[in-house]
């Protein structure tokens, strides 16, 4: 059977973080409650930051590092987000934009909390394992932005659904699949699958 797998890989966490300890403080929150959750800090979107800057700054380093005929084998973007900057356009065209990615590109978004950086990465898998296009190449990125936002004022801000802010975040992940997996090499048909509703 073909390979195929994660050929490379990069992350981007913005450029601003929040103490979450002094963030659960300041709201009055139970610190106990943070122990399990070990974590220090969370990443927070500056204004000028949306999920395509930072898609693009996760994928940048892995582009630039192509040479023009690899960047020409990326056949697929996938972008996979439960944010977003518009309703009906796909963040995919704006990231194959900005990272000068050819236009024979198939480009579309999976809008899916959790999900959808694995639904992406399966798309990918399967395009690569299909043969359509010999040599492909597919870029997946999962990239995301919690936007926190008190709805009322006074005491809402310290209820329990509060212990949301502080263990919410940003960043992206990009990844390029192809058969030629550095990184990680995907045993097919060893993976399962497991869903439903939660409210």
């Amino acid at each position: 059977m073909q390979s195929v797998g994660i050929e490379a890989l990069s992350v981007y966490g913005g450029v601003a973080k929040l103490d979450v300890g002094k963030l659960a403080q300041a709201r009055q929150l139970d610190i106990s409650r943070f122990e399990n959750l070990m974590m220090k800090e969370k990443a927070v979107s500056l204004p000028y930051e949306d999920p395509v800057s930072y898609a693009v700054n996760a994928a940048k380093p892995i582009i630039d590092r192509l040479s023009d005929t690899e960047k020409q084998r990326i056949e697929m973007v996938i972008t996979c987000s439960e944010s977003g900057i518009d309703f009906g356009k796909s963040m995919s065209t704006y990231i194959q934009e900005h990272l000068g990615l050819s236009r024979n590109c198939r480009m579309f978004e999976l809008k899916q909390a959790c999900y959808s950086g694995t639904a992406g990465l399966q798309m990918a898998i399967n395009l690569i394992l299909s043969q359509t296009f010999p040599g492909a190449k597919a870029l997946v990125i999962a990239t995301d932005i919690s936007r926190f936002l008190v709805a009322e004022g006074g005491e809402a801000i310290n209820c329990d659904w509060s212990f949301v802010e502080p263990s919410s975040g940003a960043g992206a992940v990009a990844l390029l699949v192809s058969d030629t997996p550095y990184i990680f090499l995907v045993d097919m048909g060893c993976n399962g699958y497991y869903g439903y509703e939660v409210m």
